[in-house]
Parts: structure tokens; C-alpha cells; sequence
């Protein structure tokens, strides 16, 4: 299992393009921040239509999930999903290309959130 340590060097490895903003954080590795710098990292590729380098980010969160103990698992859902489930999308064109995307490990906790949003935005 990939412990909240080994997170930032397996972020560095799997997207290159992640590796200079990772470098930017404090030497003490926190997950939040380091949760926090990928998925904004991750949001500038989808809201400009970088799907190749978005998809890389993906996967790398697909198999964050997939090897990671609970506390990789709980950013994963908490910080990377919740905050991705929450960015607009232009059209059903855009819907389809970023659901096609997001690995299935990590899909149905993405529909949740969506729905969860959309529960709690018809309050």
C-alpha cells in the first residue's frame, strides 16, 4: 500500500508536467497540500482541453485509490473528486469526453458527488 508519503514522488513520476508546482510546496509532505496543488493542477488541463495531460492526471488518481492506504483513499474521494465533481461543464460534448476519462474505480464516487451537489443545490 502507497502511504501518504510516497504520494508526491509517484505524482512527479506519473505527470511530469505536475512536478515543478510539487516542487513549489513546503519539504514536509503534506497530502492536503499536495492533494490540493494536483487538482488544481488537473482542472487547468480540463478547462483547457488538455485531455491528453488530464487524462495522465486521472489515471494517476485512479491508481492512487487503487494502491493507497485510507488516507490516500479519503483525499482521493475528499479533495480530488468532491473538487472535480464540482467543475462546470460547457456541454453534454464536454460531460462525455471527461466521464470517458475518469478511470471506473474512481467513477461512481464522482457520479455521488455529482449528485450530492445536485441534492444540495435544489435546497
Amino acid at each position: 500500500m502507497m502511504n501518504q508519503y510516497e504520494v508526491p514522488a509517484y505524482l512527479e513520476d506519473s505527470v511530469p508536467g505536475l512536478r515543478q508546482r510539487l516542487r513549489q510546496l513546503p519539504a514536509v509532505f503534506q497530502l492536503y497540500d499536495t492533494m490540493t496543488c494536483f487538482t488544481r493542477f488537473t482542472h487547468d488541463q480540463l478547462l483547457t482541453h488538455n485531455y491528453a495531460v488530464a487524462a495522465r492526471c486521472l489515471k494517476a488518481a485512479g491508481r492512487l485509490y487503487s494502491r493507497g492506504n485510507q488516507f490516500v483513499k479519503q483525499a482521493i474521494i475528499g479533495i480530488f473528486i468532491h473538487d472535480l465533481a464540482q467543475l462546470p461543464l460547457q456541454d453534454n460534448r464536454e460531460r462525455i469526453d471527461r466521464c470517458n476519462l475518469i478511470p471506473e474505480n474512481i467513477y461512481p464516487f464522482y457520479i455521488q458527488e455529482q449528485l450530492n451537489q445536485q441534492h444540495h443545490g435544489n435546497k
